[in-house]
């Protein structure tokens, strides 16, 4: 197991050492939060899902449709959970062991995912949307030990099992073939007989391998704590004040791990998860509706398909108190949209953070609608909100090597653009993969180990954000720090520039990217117009509107493209790096570039 250098450490004991639960009051574990809801409402139902979803779990009917779902109870998710936990110490599983997890969303993925934190198991979990090249490469760099996969990706395993030398630890979720290992109902069996006594986990333990989505850049494996988990369910809980007995719509998997931990009814819809914004909005609204849904997460991409969809049929979700949204910026117009279609009362927040730490800051949508949405039409970036009590955060001057330690770091007064740095119980210590980039993304803090030898997390996060802290203390989003436009008349940021022409009716999103070698770059706008419009007029209007604004007045050259790409985890993050080799391919005069990557 990879061990960050510095104080940090990671608790993992020998299985022959494992002391009794009740023994360990350091203990923490984010799954023993799901054994004290099922303590606490036994009968309430913890997951739904379609019956094709989690076979093998009664289906009951349940909303106005007479739609027959799939169910289980707290209890019952609590106690399958223990049956895994139990059936890997039983086998020989020692704590500390990566296991790849490749299952779909459903009853099974949840108490699997409890069932392996409990047994102090690393789980590796790589987005499907990565494609398969991504997705082999992601699961080769964490060098899992086994895995937990439905038959086809055993199968692909065994294929490519020198890709995977150490996987000896296979579990397959249906029927086993040619490729060894168990099978999980086998798994079940051998935990629903044994008193295993379960691993001890501490704060610091290794919990999980996360990938980045790759939309800056190769996809990083972040390593999760158990804390990281635990700060991550208790902020989010006590921020959003939620309380036990809620019904989410969760429309990204891992959400329903926190709702889970919190008391809360995850409803799993009929959606292809790996591609949220091909999600049919019929059957969300189908599925919210007949569960009666209190709360709903959901990328921006998703939203962007449900809106249109209420309006043109009527339908509501108006059970809705309280909507989240993350994973790119939402735009005033989609907020707006967003709270037409729920219940009167509801709530809109948007959480900022990222893989590597998150949450990190939050805004209401009201507060957007009233104040900061005009401040970004003209320029002024994202306002994400104010940030998280257990949250650290500073700005520092942009720079792009290394920084060895803090008091190295220049920070920026306030109101003045730099990088968001943080620290925090939530804030990963560590890449294990591609580990080259701690190096730049970490910032050790000598001063903090010298007052506490023991602190949460000593580490610095660099987000690669860039923006500023207003007199509020918000914190003002302007855009990545590798998409910045360094033109010989200063920096150009993509939050400040395209919101500007994204007021214009006729842009449904655009995309800034610089052409040229950094201090000298040409800024470009890639437009993706609204259906309708003719491009040769639209480029005309934006030339003279782009010269009304003394911020955009040095961007001349505008290119359209129908529809611009984004990353594959929300499908909401325009993938500026493509089309920055796109416009150079575009206009060969400026720069001669590397030839045009395929999508």
């Amino acid at each position: 197991m990879y061990v960050p250098s510095g104080s940090f450490k990671l608790d993992v004991m020998p299985a022959a050492e494992t002391p009794s639960i009740a023994k360990s009051p350091a203990r923490l574990n984010v799954a023993d939060r799901l054994a004290e809801m099922a303590r606490l409402m036994p009968n309430a139902i913890a997951v739904v899902t379609p019956p094709r979803m989690s076979p093998g779990y009664r289906s009951e009917q349940r909303g106005k449709s007479g739609n027959s779902y799939a169910t289980t109870t707290f209890a019952e998710l609590d106690a399958n959970a223990t049956r895994v936990a139990r059936g890997l110490v039983a086998w020989g599983v020692p704590p500390g062991t990566r296991l790849a997890l490749l299952v779909r969303p459903g009853i099974d993925f949840v108490a699997l995912v409890f069932g392996l934190l409990r047994a102090g198991v690393v789980i590796v979990l790589v987005d499907p949307g990565l494609g398969r090249k991504n997705l082999v490469r992601c699961l080769s760099d964490a060098k899992p030990e086994g895995f937990v996969a439905i038959g086809l990706a055993q199968a692909a395993r065994a294929v490519l099992r020198h890709k995977f030398p150490l996987a000896k630890w296979n579990i397959t979720f249906g029927r086993r073939w040619f490729w060894g290992g168990i099978t999980l109902k086998q798994l079940q069996i051998i935990g629903g007989r044994t008193s295993a006594v379960l691993p001890y986990t501490s704060a610091n333990s290794a919990a999980a391998v996360i990938f980045t989505s790759g939309s800056t850049g190769p996809p990083k494996g972040v390593l999760y704590t158990q804390r990281m988990f635990d700060t991550q369910v208790a902020d989010i809980q006590t921020a959003y004040e939620i309380t036990p007995g809620g019904v989410d719509l969760s429309c990204f998997p891992l959400f329903a791990l926190f709702n889970s931990a919190m008391g809360i009814t995850t409803v799993f819809p009929e959606m292809d998860f790996s591609r949220p914004g091909s999600a049919d909005p019929s059957k969300l609204v189908l599925a919210a509706n007949d569960l009666q849904v209190t709360q709903a997460f959901a990328s921006p991409a998703v939203w962007e398909r449900l809106c249109p969809y209420g309006a043109e049929s009527g339908k509501r979700i108006e059970t809705l108190r309280l909507v989240l949204s993350c994973g790119a910026p939402v735009r005033a117009d989609l907020l707006r949209q967003i709270l037409q279609i729920t219940g009167e009362r509801a709530q809109m927040h948007t959480p900022y953070g990222a893989t590597e730490c998150l949450p990190v800051a939050s805004i209401e949508a009201a507060e957007v609608l009233q104040d900061t949405a005009p401040q970004t039409d003209r320029g002024a970036g994202i306002c994400v909100g104010r940030k998280f009590s257990s949250i650290e955060w500073r700005i520092i001057r942009i720079s792009h090597g290394p920084i060895a330690s803090l008091d190295m770091a220049e920070e920026q007064p306030q109101g003045e653009i730099g990088e968001l740095i943080v620290r925090g119980p939530q804030v990963s210590p560590a890449y294990v993969t591609r580990t080259e980039a701690n190096a730049t993304a970490k910032i050790a803090d000598s001063h903090s180990v010298i007052r506490n030898p023991q602190p949460e997390n000593p580490t610095w996060h660099r987000t690669g954000d860039v923006g500023y802290l207003d007199p509020q203390l918000r914190f003002w989003y302007c855009g990545r720090k590798s998409h910045r436009v360094e033109t010989p008349m200063g920096p150009f940021f993509t939050e400040c520039i395209e919101p500007i022409f994204n007021t214009h009716p006729a842009i449904r999103r655009s995309a800034l990217v610089g052409i040229g070698p950094l201090g000298r770059q040409a800024p470009v706008l890639v437009v993706e117009p609204h259906p309708g419009h003719r491009t040769d007029v639209l480029a005309h209007e934006l030339t003279n509107f782009a010269n009304s604004q003394g911020a955009t007045r040095s961007i001349e050259r505008i290119l359209f493209y129908p529809s611009l790409p984004v990353d594959v985890r929300h499908n909401a993050k325009i993938n500026r790096e493509w089309l920055a080799t796109w416009a150079a391919s575009q206009l060969p005069e400026l720069v001669t570039q590397s030839p045009v990557p395929s999508l």
